[in-house]
């Protein structure tokens, strides 16, 4: 989700700003690939969608979708296979159609991993003609592309090379699809993409997700198996001194902000959103301090301890003006807090009757939780624990704060209790579980994905997931800040509110199963009709239960709802 996108749209700052995005492979497969309808849509109208695909079918389909839904950006899908040069090349036709390529699979090295063979095996080939952006623009009379989407399979460099034009002109962020062997025989790998996109100025700043193949169903958790290909996503750094000055135009600098935040890249976004106003800010036009400030103040956290010690508020204390300034005043900063000791925290009668609802809600949904294997990870002093211990249980019980560690030994002394940090996990657990049990765990982490990974490479049957998310329907991880100190809160003090299809969708990249209850636990926090306006909820959550196979179970559905029902 964007987070200075929305006060920028509604303050009238994007309203100049004219964005374009090509997409090459630009099949839709999900509402992933439709640019429009995520954060890409605040620069409608001034936002233009260029899309290629040597599919002619798949172009067809994505113009009759547009056509269909009258929206109110420009988007176009061209049928034309993007390479390096004009001219002809084979086609190599798969079983997946998304995984045809310019390339030949390398069927002897695919067969080495599960599944993969079976979705690159090669059933036909065929002649195309090929041509490459700089021409195709050229024609058309375009000099300027600022976002540039590219999954080809393997043909990542060669249309990155028949780009040279417009990335000397133009392009202030790639997303490209690496391999990092030779799934393709002959195929350039991620060394030689990121070898030219840095020869022509481009940083790189993400690899992900990263997709990793493995060659039995015996695999390490910590390992759980070899990288073989990751989307790679760069920017340009307008901000090192060696950058092209054609490219550091404080309009440049603002477009390259707002399509960091579109990407979610929020402190790259802040940075240059600073940099700006610092260095072009006397000119209104360019002064975004006070909407740095309103988007700010979405953060409960950050507004307590009080804005003006934000470091880019502080920085910027020249340029707030207005209401922005009436908000810091009125809004100084508060002493220290005092934090209840972990007994008191967890003892308290809002979590006692948070913890009586959920697990009341748990033991109604008919699952098979008696005799068996449970890792309960981020147990606290272990209030949950009994749940499983009263049901014959074998439970593992997890904590990676010292003070709740602590405490948790001492109230159990005979249970097998561990120090365990989801954010850092290590290499200490080596046995897998019926049961991984993570309620009220997974927002207060900053490595959410990594760590639902963990819990899935320790999990042979359920994993039941509860946790705080955030009121929208997109795919969204949302970092905040917390507390640090307290018992109940981050220990890094950096969490998340992620939304649920990113929990949904996380689970289902490592469960064949994920459901949802058709109920909610009896309790404020977890809302029932999730297309009401639930801004004024402080927290909201969701369960989600994940498994190995499938479950026959009226109570679950294997989708997002929009409706539950109290317990």
């Amino acid at each position: 989700m964007a987070f200075f996108l929305p006060s920028l749209k509604k303050n009238g700052c994007l309203d100049p700003v004219h964005v374009t995005l090509c997409n090459v492979g630009s099949r839709k497969t999900g509402t992933k690939d439709d640019y429009g309808t995520q954060a890409w849509g605040m620069f409608a109208p001034n936002l233009t969608i260029y899309g290629f695909d040597a599919d002619a079918a798949a172009c067809e389909a994505a113009n009759a979708d547009v056509e269909r839904r009258e929206i109110n950006w420009l988007e176009q899908h061209f049928p034309l296979a993007i390479a390096k040069e004009v001219g002809t090349s084979t086609l190599y036709i798969t079983n997946n159609p998304q995984c045809s390529s310019l390339y030949t699979p390398n069927a002897p090295y695919l067969k080495r991993f599960l599944r993969l063979q079976e979705m690159v095996a090669l059933e036909s080939t065929t002649d195309i003609e090929t041509t490459n952006l700089d021409t195709v623009f050229q024609t058309e009379g375009i000099d300027e592309i600022d976002f540039l989407q590219i999954d080809v399979q393997g043909a990542s460099l060669q249309v990155l090379e028949g780009a040279s034009w417009l990335l000397e002109r133009s392009v202030l962020a790639i997303q490209v699809e690496v391999e990092f062997s030779h799934l393709y025989a002959n195929e350039p790998l991620f060394a030689d993409v990121d070898t030219y996109l840095r020869q022509q100025g481009f940083t790189l700043f993400d690899l992900a997700p990263l997709s990793q193949g493995q060659r039995s169903l015996l695999h390490s958790t910590e390992r759980p198996g070899q990288v073989l290909w990751a989307d790679a996503i760069y920017f340009r750094d307008l901000l090192q001194e060696d950058t092209n000055a054609q490219f550091k135009s404080p309009d440049q600098l603002f477009k390259l902000a707002c399509i960091a935040d579109a990407l979610e890249f929020t402190d790259y976004a802040l940075e240059l959103l600073e940099h700006l106003t610092l260095h072009y800010g006397n000119d209104p036009i360019y002064n975004v301090a006070n909407h740095i400030v309103e988007s700010l103040t979405q953060i409960p956290e950050l507004v307590h301890a009080g804005l003006s010690t934000f470091p880019a508020v502080a920085n910027l204390q020249d340029y707030i003006t207005g209401a922005a300034a009436a908000f810091l005043a009125a809004n100084p900063p508060t002493a220290s807090t005092t934090y209840a000791s972990p007994v008191q925290s967890f003892n308290s009668a809002h979590y006692l009757q948070h913890n009586q609802k959920r697990q009341a809600h748990l033991a109604s949904l008919n699952l098979n939780l008696t005799g068996m294997t449970v890792l309960e990870v981020g147990a606290g002093i272990g209030d949950h624990t009994p749940f499983f211990l009263e049901r014959n249980c074998q439970v593992v019980s997890t904590e990676g704060r010292q003070d709740n560690f602590e405490l948790l030994k001492q109230r159990y002394p005979d249970l097998d209790v561990r120090l365990l940090d989801l954010d850092h996990p290590g290499n200490g657990l080596e046995q897998s579980f019926d049961i991984v049990y993570c309620y009220g765990l997974l927002y207060h982490l900053q490595n959410p994905a990594e760590a639902i990974a963990f819990m899935a490479n320790h999990c042979q049957g359920l994993l039941l997931l509860e946790t705080v998310v955030s009121f929208d329907q997109g795919e969204s991880l949302n970092p905040c800040p917390e507390p640090a100190d307290s018992p109940t809160q981050s220990i890094t003090g950096q969490g998340c509110r992620p939304t649920r299809l990113w929990v949904y969708n996380q689970l289902k990249k490592h469960f064949a199963f994920v459901y949802m209850p058709i109920t909610q636990p009896d309790h404020e926090e977890f809302p029932i009709d999730w297309s009401a306006d639930l801004t004024q909820l402080e927290f909201k959550r969701a369960v989600f239960i994940a498994s190995r196979e499938p479950l026959s179970n009226p109570l679950l559905k294997e989708d997002i709802p929009m409706r539950q029902s109290y317990h």
